[in-house]
């Protein structure tokens, strides 16, 4: 994401209690040059009077006045989200950031802390995409381990390395692998207004890409975790070959 991304919002972010406290803070919203990216990560952030709050101000309040024509929303850590607000990520063109390898770390606990009902909205994949929500997909390292692959993994399995829990996580919210590839690759190039840049192998486009030891696409999703990377592209620079 754009390092740029978020830093104007800051100032929001520690006082976004009520719509009225955001409106005291209109004079932030003209630097924002590209998009505003808040976090929403912590129970404080994700109450959904907040939210909405939050999202009322990025996308509702005077957007004449506040959002540059080319700007987008993004919410860091859309993790856990309201029913009532899944339809408003979409309808306001709000792209849903995540990290999914973060499910399978949260899911130990987060329950527990959240409750039956709140926690049907945390890391809702499947209803964001049936609800036509726009998904950008990392790895959030150093936070996370940096291979991808255990987030792909968790996309598909909801499940940690180990194969548990049985049947996954909150398995209604399972996501293809094609899906989930593409809020890896295409979903988080446009989040970066990067779209037509990268994020496809196609001509035109930068050349990044890796090359694996099998398809992920086609083998069991318990798998995946113990495919090997043989080969890194980069700008159609080969930077890493495995040893022979």
């Amino acid at each position: 994401m754009p390092l740029n991304r978020g830093a104007s919002i800051r100032p929001i972010a520690q006082s976004w209690g009520s719509i009225q406290s955001v409106r005291n803070e209109q004079a932030v919203a003209p630097s924002v040059t590209r998009a505003v990216g808040p976090y929403s990560q912590g129970d404080v952030a994700s109450q959904a009077k907040r939210l909405q709050g939050l999202l009322y101000f990025v996308c509702v309040l005077e957007p004449n006045d506040f959002r540059p024509k080319n700007a987008l929303t993004v919410v860091e850590h859309a993790q856990i989200v309201a029913p009532d607000d899944f339809a408003r990520f979409a309808s306001l063109h709000v792209i849903a950031s995540m990290q999914p390898s973060h499910q399978t770390t949260d899911m130990r606990w987060a329950e527990k802390r959240l409750g039956a009902e709140r926690i049907k909205g945390a890391y809702a994949w499947r209803t964001m995409l049936n609800d036509g929500v726009k998904l950008a997909f990392g790895t959030d390292w150093p936070v996370e381990i940096i291979n991808p692959m255990r987030g792909v993994h968790a996309c598909v399995t909801r499940q940690l390395p180990d194969g548990t829990p049985a049947g996954g996580w909150q398995p209604q919210e399972k996501i293809s692998m094609d899906e989930c590839i593409a809020a890896y690759t295409t979903g988080a190039a446009y989040a970066e207004f990067e779209e037509g840049k990268k994020g496809q192998l196609v001509p035109g486009q930068y050349a990044d890409f890796i090359v694996l030891s099998a398809d992920v696409t086609k083998i069991p999703p318990g798998e995946i975790l113990h495919r090997k990377v043989l080969k890194t592209v980069v700008g159609g620079r080969v930077v890493y070959s495995a040893a022979k």
